[in-house]
């Protein structure tokens, strides 16, 4: 669906003959006294120089914001001077804490001191020459092909919600889009990785993207924040991990620990968003409780897809000999456990605490590692 302003500006009479006398030297001036707040924004850590934390300023600063913005729904900058008619966007959401996080500026500000690019910050030089099993790098190319599947989901998330999230939350979109580069970069780097090691892509995950769908299409932003930023994010930053421990190869100890170190952001945000959204709407907790009731599944669907354990038994165990396939298996339980157990922590540190009651995860996480 088109939009078209109120008046082709071609044919605008009057800013022709305004612009005209502007261009012959006959300023306006009308923005040089705007009843706006005069500060000066200094730097308080040289090191870090001019930050979003330091321009957090009266008028200018997300600490003005309310909770519901009621009046603002056009594009103008926070703390600009408002005049005229300006278009409604028609912005959907206005409420802060269904958004906001407390760290949303720091986090932004480090995305991009920690950015890193993947064509020249890996060796990939040494791929070639690389000395590790068939099997080995198979199951290598089958894990980054599953990373980049749910990479791109990831980046897909915060795109979805982007435009309808008010112009006053700034840094708020300024991170998720700091958020979309890290998860294209992930996308970047498992599929140069699996290209460059000779095996190419393996195979796509059909539960893996259903359950990505579920949690891209949540009905809420709250609720899609937690499910990708909290309850995946903490499988994928579980595998990285494992998955860095155990490479082979420095490439891949350096490419996982990377990927790991964006993740954590994510994660980072996830978390800060809930507890400032239940801080400002304590009924929300049960709502919460309802919705992963619903939706827990959806770990399961991607933790207990073929095509990411498979890679990570063989990984973990060092081939595919029956000694080191069993070996792969305690090794991979361990690692789902470990991770189920930290999702239902971070739970209890929101005040979800009856995740642990209600949720079949630990049952279902149990029965399949038995």
């Amino acid at each position: 669906m088109a939009y078209f302003a109120e008046k082709n500006y071609f044919e605008d009479q009057e800013l022709i003959e305004l612009t005209e006398r502007v261009m012959s030297g006959d300023l306006t001036l009308t923005w040089w006294d705007a009843k706006t707040e005069r500060v000066r924004a200094q730097i308080r850590d040289p090191r870090r120089g001019l930050t979003y934390a330091d321009c957090n300023l009266g008028t200018y600063g997300w600490d003005e914001i309310p909770e519901f913005v009621r009046d603002k729904y056009n594009m103008a900058a926070r703390g600009s001077e408002i005049w005229g008619k300006l278009p409604d966007l028609g912005y959907t959401l206005n409420r802060k804490s269904d958004v906001w996080a407390e760290n949303v500026a720091e986090l932004y500000e480090e995305s991009k001191a920690r950015r890193w690019a993947p064509a020249v910050d890996l060796d990939w030089t040494t791929l070639p020459s690389a000395t590790t099993s068939p099997e080995l790098e198979a199951a290598t190319a089958q894990l980054c092909t599953t990373l980049e599947e749910i990479a791109l989901v990831a980046m897909e998330m915060p795109s979805r919600w982007i435009f309808s999230i008010n112009q006053e939350f700034l840094e708020l979109k300024s991170h998720l889009c700091a958020q979309m580069i890290d998860e294209a970069r992930h996308v970047e780097v498992f599929r140069k990785r699996a290209l460059a090691g000779g095996q190419g892509l393996k195979r796509a995950s059909a539960s893996i993207e259903q359950a990505l769908k579920e949690i891209l299409f949540a009905e809420t932003y709250p609720e899609g924040s937690f499910a990708l930023n909290v309850m995946l994010a903490t499988l994928i930053a579980n595998v990285l991990a494992h998955a860095a421990a155990t490479a082979r190869l420095p490439i891949d100890t350096r490419l996982f620990r990377l990927c790991l170190q964006d993740t954590g952001r994510e994660l980072a945000y996830g978390m800060g968003q809930a507890r400032y959204h239940f801080a400002h709407q304590p009924h929300a907790r049960a709502v919460f409780e309802d919705y992963l009731d619903r939706s827990e599944h959806c770990l399961f669907g991607v933790a207990g897809s073929p095509e990411l354990l498979e890679p990570l038994i063989v990984l973990s165990g060092g081939g595919t000999a029956k000694p080191q396939i069993a070996h792969g298996c305690r090794v991979v339980a361990r690692l789902m456990a470990k991770t189920v157990e930290e999702y239902f922590e971070r739970c209890d540190a929101l005040g979800l605490s009856e995740r642990r009651r209600r949720s079949r995860l630990p049952a279902r996480v149990a029965a399949t590692a038995a």
